[in-house]
């Protein structure tokens, strides 16, 4: 009696199909938007005000959507991963958002009217499985399940199913073209996701799809900071390529031991140097020239810091050190 007092929604087993459905935290990530859409028109109430919602339509938050996505330690996932996992669903097309991150997100599932549609309204002779044999990629491109056997049936009930009619008249030369592309898509995607679960720290945007260059949002802090002090030196220096330079110095740090205090600190010397200034306008020009510069600071005292300063290195505020002035 509770499951009909609450409702149900179909879940076509061809979502196992999907590259994604083998990450447990991305289709219940899915489940959850399917169970938590609306099935009518009508005003939500959230966060103190009044979202008017169409079928198909959620509001909600990264932060909520993770407290509902625990790991076995009872540990929420972070807004940021929230975020990734949903630009999967979006560059799928199986959803759109709009709206502030914080304040409220309001989700909309691709064709949902159609895929929420009453099991009782399909044709009574499809076989209970008829959604095994609809095309694993059309759930994705229709919102996760485009509407059951909607293919079986459009000659009959066209009318009834016009986003899934629609597509089933496109002609099959492109879709063999759009399946090698799609097919390509989904092998990038998998290995984005698998370098995010091995790099949790990875910024948010800061990685190339497989991973090979990445940074950390300490690492991006720093990269930015870099080029706000290059300006003063160079004024038309072009904006950089974040993730490239954030990679740099993560290399730095991991492979050269330095501190993100003793990047930005040696780059700050460099910009004040006559002849470095002119030469040192990256993170990997001063990777490079790393020994070369350590040594002149240490015989140019007039530049160099005093001796006497303490710097704690261990202080997350690492950055702030390097933004005062009167610390040099």
């Amino acid at each position: 009696m509770e499951n009909q007092k609450t409702g149900f929604i179909p879940l076509y087993r061809s979502v196992l199909k999907q590259p994604w459905a083998k990450d447990v935290f991305l289709r219940t990530l899915w489940e959850n938007l399917l169970l938590g859409a609306a099935r009518q028109p009508y005003t939500a109430n959230f966060k103190g005000r009044q979202w008017p919602l169409q079928t198909g339509q959620l509001v909600t938050t990264s932060a909520d959507l993770g407290l509902k996505l625990c790991d076995r330690a009872g540990e929420p996932t972070s807004r940021h991963a929230v975020d990734r996992m949903l630009a999967v669903f979006e560059k799928e097309g199986m959803i759109s958002t709009a709206g502030e991150k914080r304040k409220g997100t309001v989700i909309t599932i691709t064709n949902y009217a159609v895929y929420a549609q009453k099991m009782d309204d399909l044709p009574a002779h499809l076989p209970a499985h008829y959604p095994e044999h609809y095309p694993a990629h059309d759930e994705a491109r229709n919102g996760g399940a485009s509407g059951g056997g909607a293919a079986h049936t459009r000659a009959h009930k066209a009318e009834r199913f016009p986003a899934h009619h629609e597509q089933q008249g496109n002609n099959n030369n492109i879709n063999t073209k759009r399946s090698s592309s799609r097919n390509s898509a989904e092998s990038r995607n998998e290995a984005t996701e698998k370098f995010l679960s091995r790099h949790p720290d990875a910024a948010d945007g800061i990685y190339t799809p497989a991973g090979k260059s990445w940074g950390t949002a300490d690492d991006l802090k720093a990269a930015r900071w870099m080029y706000a002090q290059l300006l003063t030196v160079n004024a038309s220096l072009s904006e950089p390529k974040w993730v490239e330079w954030a990679n740099t110095i993560r290399l730095m740090r991991v492979q050269d031991h330095r501190t993100h205090f003793d990047i930005c600190d040696l780059l700050k010397w460099a910009s004040k140097d006559d002849f470095w200034k002119r030469n040192i306008l990256s993170p990997s020009s001063l990777r490079k020239q790393w020994d070369q510069l350590s040594t002149k600071r240490l015989h140019n005292p007039s530049v160099a810091r005093h001796a006497t300063e303490r710097i704690d290195f261990n202080n997350t505020d690492w950055i702030n050190g390097v933004f005062d002035e009167k610390s040099f």
